[in-house]
C-alpha cells in the first residue's frame, strides 16, 4: 500500500477521449484513478494519517507528489471514500 500507489497517480494519464468532458482535469483524474485501482477507505485513512510534512528518507519530488496526492484525496475524498462501512 505504501509507495507504489502515489508512482501509480503520479503516472496515471487520463485517456485523451475523455478530456473534453465538461468535468475539471483534476476531479477526473482523481475518479478515474480511484476506480482502476479500487482505492478504499484503508488507503484513503493510510494516506491522510501521514504528517504533512518531509519525511527524513523522502526526497523532495516525492515530497511535492504525495503533497499533490493528499491534497486531491481530500478533496474529493466525499465522492470516493465508502461511508456505508463506518
Amino acid at each position: 500500500m505504501s509507495y507504489e500507489l502515489l508512482a501509480k497517480f503520479t503516472e496515471f494519464v487520463v485517456p485523451s477521449e475523455m478530456k473534453s468532458l465538461p468535468i475539471p482535469k483534476n476531479e477526473l483524474k482523481m475518479m478515474m484513478f480511484a476506480q482502476q485501482e479500487q482505492i478504499n477507505n484503508e488507503n484513503i485513512d493510510y494516506w491522510m494519517a501521514i504528517k504533512p510534512e518531509r519525511q527524513q528518507d523522502e526526497l523532495f519530488v516525492d515530497y511535492k507528489d504525495r503533497q499533490k496526492f493528499q491534497k486531491a484525496l481530500l478533496k474529493y475524498r466525499p465522492y470516493i471514500y465508502d461511508y456505508s462501512q463506518l
